[in-house]
């Protein structure tokens, strides 16, 4: 199957969107608030790209050329023009060529497809569930909650994305989670970044117990 190839345009952010996450956005660049009311004109959808060089607001920035597209759910009009949006991500996309970049960048991005089968050993798998569960529980620990089994997505393709978005990893370590290929390499990296942030987060979870204990 060819691949599919459309025109999107693309909002460079500070941020790493994965598939089926929300992403609220607060709009007030005029550039921007133009590209949106485009795109409630037509599908509702953009580009989301980590920027790489540059900056979110004012000059022009450079991004990777792997992003998310984002569907636009809803949109909340301030009276000063200022727009705040809730959107959701679809499906990844590569940059072929950028088609314009004024007064918003669009480009001519490939649609990346899902994997018909992803594979990967059921050990690992359940590994990589109770790595999830122990750091869902740590992260409610911080904000006085429990959880038994952390609700997650079986499919694994499914699952790599909503653990990346779960991650408090940096842009850098979350970009190369989006452009990794495939979910089985995705989840294996994703059980190394669980495991290294479980040891500080237990200390956080143990300062705030204490914290809270000091004041019964």
């Amino acid at each position: 199957m060819s691949p599919q190839v459309r025109l999107l345009p693309l909002f460079p952010l500070n941020v790493v969107l994965f598939p089926n996450a929300m992403l609220p956005l607060h709009v007030f660049e005029e550039r921007y608030k133009l590209m949106v009311q485009r795109c409630l004109e037509g599908d509702s959808l953009f580009g989301v790209v980590l920027i790489e060089s540059g900056a979110e607001v004012g000059g022009p920035a450079e991004s990777h050329r792997v992003g998310t597209v984002a569907h636009i759910e809803n949109v909340g009009r301030m009276n000063d023009g200022r727009m705040l949006m809730s959107t959701v991500g679809r499906e990844r996309f590569v940059i072929s060529r950028i088609a314009q970049r004024h007064p918003y960048i669009e480009a001519e991005v490939e649609l990346l497809e899902r994997e018909a089968e992803p594979s990967i050993p059921q050990d690992e798998l359940e590994a990589v569930r109770a790595a999830v569960t122990r750091h869902s529980r740590l992260t409610l620990g911080l904000r006085g909650g429990w959880v038994h089994s952390a609700r997650m997505p079986r499919d694994p393709e499914a699952l790599s994305y909503h653990i990346g978005a779960l991650l408090r990893a940096g842009t850098a370590e979350k970009q190369a989670l989006l452009e990794e290929p495939t979910a089985a390499g995705r989840l294996r990296a994703e059980l190394g970044l669980l495991q290294a942030e479980a040891p500080a987060l237990r200390q956080r979870v143990a300062l705030e117990m204490r914290r809270r204990f000091g004041r019964q």
